[in-house]
C-alpha cells in the first residue's frame, strides 16, 4: 500500500481501543450521577381505623321534614320547623326503636314526672338506620354515663 488507505499515525480511528474498564467502589468516569429527589419518609406502620374519642361526641338523624340532635346540652327534636329542646338535667331517659317499616329511627325523652316526647326521622336505607342506631348508642352512653357516673372531687 502506499500509506494512502492505511493507518495514520495518531488517528483514534484506525486501530479499535478497547472500552474503559469500570473501577468499582469509584463513581463512574463520565461525570456526575443525576440529582435524585430526597427519599420519601416512610408511611406509619398502621393507620388507625378510628378517630380518636371525642370528649363531647354529637349524633345528628333527619329527614326532609324531623330530625334529631343530640349532643353535650341535651336532645333537640325537630318537626316541620318547630323545635323542642331537652336539657340533660331535664331527662330522665332516652329510649330508641324502629320504627313501623324498619325504617324510621324512633326516639323517645322520658321526663321525670314521666311525660314523654317522640320523634321519628327516616331513614333512606337500612344501612343508615343501623349506623344511626350505633351511633346513637354511643352518644347517648357517653352523656347519661357522665351523668349517672360523676367524676370524683379530689379534696
Amino acid at each position: 500500500m502506499n500509506g494512502q488507505y492505511g493507518p495514520v499515525p495518531g488517528n483514534p480511528y484506525a486501530q479499535p481501543q478497547s472500552a474503559p474498564q469500570p473501577v468499582y467502589g469509584q463513581p463512574p468516569a463520565y461525570g456526575q450521577p443525576p440529582a435524585y429527589a430526597p427519599p420519601q419518609p416512610a408511611p406509619p406502620a398502621y393507620a388507625p381505623s378510628y378517630p380518636p374519642p371525642h370528649h363531647n361526641p354529637e349524633f345528628l338523624a333527619a329527614d326532609s321534614r324531623s330530625g334529631i340532635v343530640v349532643d353535650e346540652t341535651g336532645v333537640t327534636f325537630d318537626f316541620e320547623g318547630q323545635s323542642a329542646e331537652f336539657p340533660w338535667s331535664e331527662i330522665q331517659s332516652i329510649h330508641s326503636k324502629p320504627g313501623v317499616g324498619g325504617h324510621r329511627l324512633m326516639v323517645a325523652v322520658v321526663l321525670p314526672g314521666g311525660k314523654f316526647y317522640e320523634c321519628g326521622v327516616k331513614a333512606r336505607n337500612s344501612v343508615t338506620l343501623n349506623h344511626w342506631f350505633r351511633d346513637l348508642g354511643h352518644v347517648l352512653s357517653v352523656y347519661l354515663g357522665r351523668r349517672d357516673n360523676p367524676p370524683l372531687s379530689h379534696p
